[in-house]
């Protein structure tokens, strides 16, 4: 099955973000406890979702979050492991430390797939083509005038 990939750089960020923001440097309002909460809402209204459906939703993306909680100490510390290694110029180091951490993004990218695709399961037929829809409007940009085709 393929999934639309309208949510994920969005929900990839909005993870990492919640996950690495130390405290003190989160935006104002912002809780990462409720990051899943805010996308939850826009779904809702976006697809209309059903209370329970909003309630799965919820769960999902909570448990996708535990998930990759575990990864943002790894994260963080690869982030200064590479400031350290430009610093002092170290190009073999840089080359592993990035190496690491494309298999840490994409143990994240992995997670959020996997809670999207438990997401688009709870969905009707309906709304997966609205859901659908949307990550075509996302990737595709403007619609093509007459006669014209990507």
């Amino acid at each position: 099955m393929k999934l639309s990939t309208f949510l994920f750089p969005f929900c990839v960020a909005g993870i990492l973000a919640a996950q690495t923001t130390a405290p003190s440097q989160a935006a104002p309002n912002s809780h990462p406890k409720h990051a899943h909460a805010d996308m939850v809402h826009r779904l809702s209204m976006r697809l209309s979702l059903t209370a329970d459906q909003q309630n799965q939703a919820r769960a999902i993306f909570k448990q996708s979050r535990v998930d990759a909680k575990s990864l943002s100490p790894k994260l963080r510390n690869e982030r200064v492991a590479l400031r350290t290694a430009v610093k002092t110029d170290n190009e073999a180091q840089i080359d592993q430390i990035l190496n690491q951490d494309s298999q840490l993004n994409a143990q994240v990218r992995a997670i959020h797939a996997k809670a999207m695709a438990k997401f688009y399961q709870i969905l009707t037929p309906e709304q997966k083509a609205k859901f659908d829809h949307m990550g075509m409007r996302r990737r595709s940009g403007p619609p093509a005038s007459a006669g014209q085709t990507r």
